[in-house]
């Protein structure tokens, strides 16, 4: 299941993906749906899309924060999303902060990540020529903390330049 796969299906789960909008999705994104790898750039015009679309209702950062979210959630029902996040609740979000950086890198060939512990349960990364926006990440961060059982995980970010953001952790 490819990251659009993915997304379209937080949308259905929603029960706000129509069949008019369905059809429009595949005329634009069939050629890249149930394939393993997308280009980040073909995700961000499928979120933008069902934002307008499927989530019109919504201001525009808390969708794409609803989709990171979503898209966090429905990728732990996969195979591969099991595998890969069973061990987060034994790992826990500092040895995951540390690794996210290598994480991204493995699956996005652009952009660079940096971490730094700020203080006791205070981390800051720093995403530079990212593709995706910083409302996905931090819905994807957020569910995160939610599978790490860290209710209290506050996610913030700010954006420091045209194509630089930190985002800020604290528990």
């Amino acid at each position: 299941m490819s990251s659009l796969d993915v997304t379209v299906q937080v949308v259905e789960d929603s029960g706000r993906l129509t069949p008019a909008i369905r059809a429009q999705v595949v005329d634009q994104f069939g050629a890249y749906l149930h394939k393993p790898q997308v280009p980040a750039l073909v995700y961000t015009q499928l979120v933008d899309l069902l934002c307008a679309t499927c989530l019109a209702d919504q201001p525009l950062a808390e969708a794409r924060r609803l989709f990171g979210r979503g898209s966090l959630t429905r990728y732990r029902e996969t195979i591969l999303g099991r595998v890969l996040l069973a061990t987060l609740p034994i790992v826990g979000l500092e040895r995951m902060l540390r690794r996210a950086p290598q994480d991204f890198a493995l699956a996005c060939n652009y952009g660079t990540r940096s971490v730094v512990e700020l203080g006791p349960h205070h981390w800051r990364m720093d995403f530079e020529d990212e593709i995706l926006y910083p409302e996905v990440l931090q819905g994807i961060f957020q569910e995160v903390g939610t599978l790490l059982h860290l209710p209290q995980l506050q996610t913030t970010y700010t954006v420091l330049g045209p194509r630089h953001v930190a985002f800020e952790f604290r528990w």
